[in-house]
């Protein structure tokens, strides 16, 4: 009866040997696409995170803007007209404590003589923009992310594209140089063979 032998190296560990065909661009191009994934996963990430600031920044900047201001429910004296590119103006009448007040201020197109509005205001009681809505907020920030993303993900794409063509151009010259060297010997071979 034989004996097993004793290794000592467990099975399996024997070291890898290295596959003479293998080249490092083959272990370039299997690691591209891992690369690829991970880099636009961080893409991703930062334009979420560049979304989710960009957001916080509007909110914040539109609760000052509120802090400053205060409503008030005012009434058209006059027939909208048109003060540019989608901005209607009228005069706007309204009674506080501190009197009567008549001023122009931006009110929808379709308003007409006579309807009730609010308007925001600021101390001095002279007509202001209303603060950024929250979904406008949102809106914003989630159009700069995307674009962001699109921007990096085409970036990323392109380099993966140029990478790939300029390793296989790579592998196709050192291919031809082999070749040159070996198709003498083969020819040879072949001929006397």
């Amino acid at each position: 009866m034989a004996t097993p032998s004793i290794s000592s190296r467990p099975p399996g560990s024997e070291p890898r040997r290295r596959n003479p065909l293998r080249r490092r661009s083959d272990s370039v191009r299997d690691w591209l696409p891992a690369l690829l994934a991970v880099s636009v996963v961080v893409a991703a990430t930062l334009c979420a995170l560049l979304g989710l600031h960009l957001y916080a920044a509007d909110r914040a900047s539109a609760l000052r803007q509120a802090q400053t201001l205060h409503r008030v429910s005012v009434v058209a004296a006059t027939q909208p007209f048109p003060a540019g590119i989608g901005v209607s103006l009228a005069t706007v009448d309204w009674t506080d404590a501190a009197g009567a007040h008549a001023v122009q201020a931006a009110v929808p197109a379709t308003t007409n003589a006579g309807d009730h509005l609010v308007v925001w205001v600021d101390r001095n009681d002279v007509p202001q923009g209303a603060p950024t809505p929250a979904a406008q907020s949102a809106g914003t920030a989630v159009t700069y992310a995307v674009s962001a993303f699109a921007g990096a993900a085409t970036l990323l794409a392109c380099g993966y594209i140029g990478t790939r063509y300029a390793l296989n151009k790579r592998v196709e010259r050192s291919w031809e140089e082999e070749w040159a060297l070996v198709e003498p010997e083969w020819n040879r071979w072949n001929r006397h063979g």
